[in-house]
């Protein structure tokens, strides 16, 4: 038995339009936390790349560990050892991370030099090993080669080990952007399209970027005279000037969509009012109005076309006709 048309509309257009309305409003939900967690992973991932990550590292280790105080104290021991070495490189003495230098180096650079140098190759064995690296003999407390264990929390975070899982993480987060912005674009009509896209980008970008200049203003806020605490301070903003840069990007972009959908659709509806839309005649059928943004084109029995923007509507005026 066929079901007529009419009640066939009647009993399943209502369901089919509350099930794309759900759609359209849960999948720029979810878009939006997939790009929060690709933006913030890419950060990490950005921030832990071994150049980026061992110069911040080697901010940190200059100034925690005095490395100034210990060249001043042992510079002549340095070159005592490096002038009777048989190998490459030698350590340099009363500096508590390993840091092995050119021996070359250590006889002939000055102390600008072998400063930098040195905190470069403790920060480049921290990234590389870890906070394993600051132990030599495995008895050794973290509160004798950092104050507070801060040197420890910048190791146990820019290793290239945070690295790679960084990497995987932006990957399996771009995937699922991908895949839920084309829902999104997919399941919302016109011009709508740019402003909920646009909406989604907005706001999985306005909470990273304003945790980002949030925890920069605290440290401002609370900056110190101190050389010590300073050095610590431009190395932590400089980590966190690369989440604020990219969720400020990704927020100017879904800003300019939203500005984009709504500027185009006024257009529209300016120049193509739905009173005053052009008409147009189907073969065969009826004069219509031509929307601004053509939907689907469904044809009924004895030759009446209606162009909607959703085949549901058109289903819904089947059986309910428009009011003239």
């Amino acid at each position: 038995m066929t079901m007529p048309p009419a009640r066939y509309a009647r009993r399943f257009a209502p369901s089919y339009a509350s099930a794309e309305r759900g759609g359209a409003s849960l999948a720029p939900g979810l878009f939006a936390i997939a790009l929060f967690l690709l933006l913030a992973s890419f950060s990490v991932y950005e921030i832990t790349r071994p150049d980026r990550a061992v110069t911040i590292l080697a901010a940190g280790v200059a100034a925690l560990t005095d490395v100034d105080q210990a060249l001043a104290e042992n510079l002549p021991l340095l070159r005592e050892r490096a002038a009777a070495a048989e190998g490459d490189e030698v350590e340099p003495p009363g500096f508590p991370l390993p840091a092995a230098i050119p021996r070359e180096a250590a006889l002939t650079a000055d102390v600008p030099v072998l400063r930098a140098l040195i905190a470069r190759r403790a920060a480049l064995a921290i990234y590389e090993q870890g906070l394993g690296s600051l132990d030599r003999t495995g008895e050794q407390s973290a509160d004798v080669v950092s104050l507070n264990s801060v040197l420890g929390g910048f190791a146990s975070f820019l290793t290239g080990d945070t690295h790679a899982r960084a990497r995987w993480l932006a990957l399996g987060a771009l995937a699922a952007a991908t895949l839920l912005g084309a829902a999104t674009l997919a399941l919302n009509r016109g011009f709508a399209r740019f402003r909920v896209f646009g909406g989604a980008v907005l706001l999985a970008a306005a909470p990273g970027y304003l945790a980002a200049r949030g925890a920069s203003w605290l440290l401002d806020r609370f900056a110190s005279d101190d050389a010590f605490v300073a050095d610590l301070q431009a190395a932590v903003q400089a980590m966190l000037a690369v989440p604020a840069r990219n969720f400020l990007i990704a927020g100017a972009l879904g800003l300019a969509l939203v500005a984009a959908g709504w500027l185009l659709g006024f257009l529209a509806g300016r120049l193509w009012p739905d009173d005053d839309a052009p008409m147009f005649r189907e073969e065969g059928g009826p004069a219509v109005p031509f929307d601004a943004v053509p939907g689907p084109v469904i044809q009924f029995p004895g030759g009446d076309a209606r162009s909607e923007r959703s085949p549901w509507r058109a289903l819904r005026d089947r059986v309910r006709p428009p009011r003239a």
